[in-house]
């Protein structure tokens, strides 16, 4: 199955929303674009390599906290030696304080995970922004209101590209450098050249 192209030379594949079933366990409850061509946007449909992220989104456990972002990997659907990046805003809200609710709310509670598949593994640039949306969609208190989310798909898709973002110090929002010596050591000179080079030998000129 062909993966979906980023919008206007971007690096965001689709934002996805992962929801837990009374029935049928963690699902997709809508993707933009949506996962499988041809699928609409509320489809729980997959593509075979990818039957794993609704588990990976929204993991077992989350439930007992009220909000949590999660990382996560999945194989590219194009190509098999590169890998797409997700990062999951998770949060739960009481059912009573739905404004709409379905015939398969039947907790005390709705737990949904707000997440973005990415070519580039960008963690802290997007959870920045996929936690105040996230925030904004709960406060909503109707799921089925979605244009939010098709707003942050076309806007991170055309705000910055991905040379960009590589290029600029966005690129290490998110990032604790005491955490990042004390994790590689030396090996952080290595990560330094990289980020100065790799936009260098990057560049069209």
């Amino acid at each position: 199955m062909a993966e979906v192209k980023p919008l206007g030379g971007g690096f965001i594949l689709h934002v996805v929303v992962v929801g837990f079933h009374h029935k049928r366990g963690c699902q997709v409850d809508f993707s933009y674009p949506p996962l499988v061509d041809g699928e609409p946007e509320n489809s729980c449909e997959l593509p075979e390599e990818w039957k794993y992220l609704p588990f990976l989104a929204l993991p077992d456990g989350a439930h007992n906290h009220l909000q949590d972002t999660i990382y996560f990997h999945l194989p590219a659907l194009d190509d098999k030696t590169s890998t797409v990046f997700g990062v999951s805003c998770y949060r739960q809200i009481n059912t009573e304080d739905l404004i709409s609710k379905t015939d398969d709310i039947t907790r005390g509670t709705v737990q949904k995970s707000v997440c973005i598949l990415s070519n580039l593994p960008v963690y802290g640039w997007i959870q920045a922004k996929l936690q105040l949306i996230t925030h904004a969609y709960f406060e909503e208190k109707d799921f089925s209101r979605t244009e939010i989310l098709k707003d942050l798909y076309k806007n991170l898709s055309l705000c910055i590209s991905s040379h960009e973002l590589i290029s600029s110090s966005q690129m290490l929002i998110g990032l604790d450098a005491r955490e990042l010596v004390t994790t590689f050591k030396h090996k952080v000179r290595i990560i330094v050249v990289y980020f100065i080079y790799v936009p260098i030998f990057a560049s069209p000129n």
